[in-house]
């Protein structure tokens, strides 16, 4: 209930204006009719003028000496107002209509969004081509909804304070004490309508950020060599970019890549490859990695999954930098972050059923470089040297991450327990599957033969033959310099 009980608010804010404003057109009528209907009494004879009144008219001016006298006091009262109440009048008119619109265009939203979902559910095709415009859509129903609520409520708060200044001198200044809080919530959908407005677009083109090096085909041939024969191997496209980090797993990705501390950007394919996990693989595990992530170049609509969970991981960090770091935002923009909430709530479902399916493909991929056995065992060792390497990098940071990792693994035996079945590899842009999965995917067991590889203590191949690679006959002094800084950026 709680959960959608933010969606009802977000269609009962314009009800709620809507009657307000209704009711506000009403009472200037009323005004305009009253004046009326005063000028056809008063322009009865005088001793006629008591019986055409109305009994509770009658009864009022009854107290009075001169009915006439008091009936033309209201009248020029209602005279002197009578061009205002024609302004409140359409005040009223418009504030309602404002209303009724952010009403239809919240329920459109919604609809839209439900529907958009499903298409996404059904199609990877709608969901990597449809996910980013059906956002700003949302993007741009949602701020068109706070305008308008905020114009309609602007509205309804001037014809008040409109109303109390005509009549100050009967204290109608009394309604300030409604208008000034409710001036705060205008203050606030305003600035939300002008939030959303500036910060929507930034989700048009998603940048990533990583602290990495590059490694350039001249300065490191022998890497490229490397990577490209495992690409021709896949009949896959090979990455326009080499870069090697700290603190991330393999990757590959199509967005633009922005480079820290360096900052350089980098577009088109980009291949990840981190250091700490390149000293404790073999090649061939390491090839057999690599091959699963050059799997999502193989196939065009791989390739662009990974780009649409990229987009999406950059969504929700947007949504998080729009929300802010408050606990508790104010009780009017709570539906507009609600809905947004819910699009990312129901694309997440489509985004993990598409990426799965992907990720199962790519493994294939992967296990076409040396057979699917020695891949689960690169995938498994993978994924315990990156807990210990998560662990070494909140003791320490980065420095030293290379010689301080050697030395603990010859220390400290690699561990996996019964819940290995249950993990999953970490990555910063796609959805991998449980273990269990990717197992049953490649029809492979997990036996203690592969679990006692998986998780042996890395030897003095494992350690130097990357190191060995960057160094290659043939690297420049320029190459020697790049392998060096690759290993010491931190």
């Amino acid at each position: 209930m709680k959960r959608f009980g933010w969606g009802l608010i977000l269609l009962l804010l314009p009800l709620v204006l809507f009657g307000w404003g209704n009711v506000q057109y009403w009472r200037a009528d009323t005004a305009q009719d009253q004046a009326r209907t005063i000028r056809q009494w008063l322009a009865a004879p005088s001793e006629a003028l008591l019986q055409q009144l109305p009994w509770e008219a009658r009864k009022e001016l009854a107290r009075h000496v001169e009915p006439r006298q008091a009936l033309q006091r209201q009248l020029d009262l209602l005279d002197a107002d009578r061009h205002w109440v024609s302004v409140r009048k359409v005040m009223a008119s418009v504030s309602c209509w404002l209303a009724l619109a952010a009403l239809l265009v919240g329920l459109w939203a919604w609809l839209k969004l439900k529907a958009d979902a499903w298409r996404a559910l059904r199609s990877a095709a709608y969901l990597n081509e449809r996910m980013m415009a059906s956002w700003q859509g949302l993007g741009c129903c949602l701020s068109i909804y706070m305008a308008m609520l905020a114009g309609s409520l602007c509205l309804a708060l001037l014809y008040e304070a409109s109303s109390g200044a005509s009549r100050a001198a009967q204290g109608g200044m009394s309604v300030l004490v409604v208008v000034l809080p409710l001036a705060s919530v205008l203050v606030v959908c305003v600035r939300q309508a002008w939030r959303m407005r500036r910060q929507w677009p930034l989700m048009q083109s998603p940048t990533a950020r990583f602290l990495a090096r590059p490694l350039g085909r001249q300065a490191t041939p022998a890497v490229w060599q490397w990577i490209e024969a495992l690409a021709t191997q896949l009949q896959a496209p090979a990455p326009d970019h080499i870069v090697v980090g700290l603190d991330q797993g393999f990757f590959v990705t199509s967005v633009p890549v922005l480079l820290q501390p360096g900052g350089e950007v980098l577009t088109g394919r980009t291949l990840y490859l981190p250091l700490p996990l390149l000293t404790a693989l073999s090649q061939a595990e390491a090839d057999s990695i690599i091959g699963h992530e050059l799997g999502h170049f193989r196939r065009r609509d791989t390739e662009r999954g990974s780009e649409t969970s990229a987009r999406f991981s950059l969504m929700c960090a947007q949504y998080s930098a729009m929300v802010g770091d408050e606990d508790a935002p104010p009780w009017v923009v709570r539906p507009t972050l609600w809905l947004a909430g819910q699009f990312l709530h129901h694309f997440q479902i489509a985004v993990h059923h598409w990426g799965r399916a992907q990720e199962l493909l790519a493994d294939r991929a992967g296990a076409e470089v040396a057979g699917p056995k020695l891949f689960v065992q690169a995938l498994l060792r993978a994924i315990a040297l990156g807990r210990v390497i998560d662990g070494l990098l909140l003791a320490h940071g980065g420095s030293n991450l290379l010689q301080v990792l050697a030395s603990h693994l010859q220390g400290t035996p690699l561990q996996l327990g019964e819940e290995v079945l249950g993990l999953a590899n970490p990555h910063p842009f796609d959805t991998h599957p449980e273990i269990a999965t990717r197992l049953q995917n490649l029809n492979v067991l997990l036996d203690p033969q592969l679990l006692q590889a998986a998780l042996r203590v890395p030897s003095a191949d494992d350690q130097q033959w990357f190191n060995a690679l960057c160094a290659a006959p043939g690297n420049t002094a320029e190459g020697k310099a790049a392998e060096s800084s690759a290993r010491d950026f931190t």
